[in-house]
């Protein structure tokens, strides 16, 4: 697919998505099982639950309906909140993210785990587990997101409702 044309539905999307008062986080066109899937994360402030998720789907549907002939023959469309191990799409994606850790998968088939110290000119510095620092050209990441990470003093409970005696 050209790509000239994708960043022109995806510009197109955003607004869409803008106009109905989400935040657009971005986009990935991608495979998986077979299947080609058009995802869009999305979120606002308060958080994003299934009915905006709901909202924004039908949104893009009806501007999408009207660029089929651009988009691969079959695919499904995906809206979706960030979660807790968001992607980072923007060099302001990662400038908000500074002293997170993150997952990095380069063009070049690597992947590392690396602790995200600066932002800036188009590139990274990231700090790896073994505490090397390394810059990052932007141009060659393929794909990162942050790792959730509990964090400390943070309790896990859960109310347990009492069962019913029969």
């Amino acid at each position: 697919m050209d790509s000239v044309r994708l960043e022109e539905i995806y510009a197109e999307m955003k607004k869409c998505i803008e106009t109905e008062g989400y935040n657009c986080a971005g986009f990935e066109l991608v495979s998986e099982c077979g299947m080609n899937i058009l995802r869009a994360y999305i979120d606002m402030p308060g958080g994003v639950d299934l009915s905006d998720c709901e909202t924004v789907a039908r949104v893009i549907t009806d501007y999408l309906d009207t660029v089929e002939s651009a988009l691969p023959d079959r695919y499904y469309l995906e809206v979706s909140s960030l979660g807790l191990e968001r992607p980072l799409f923007c060099m302001e994606d990662y400038a908000a993210q500074c002293g997170k850790k993150i997952a990095i998968n380069l063009k070049s088939g690597k992947k590392l785990e690396a602790t995200l110290c600066e932002a800036a000119d188009d590139e990274i510095v990231v700090i790896d587990k073994s505490g090397g620092k390394r810059t990052i050209a932007f141009e060659d990441i393929r794909k990162a997101n942050l790792i959730y990470e509990e964090e400390s003093g943070q309790k896990k409970s859960f109310k347990k409702t009492p069962r019913k005696k029969k």
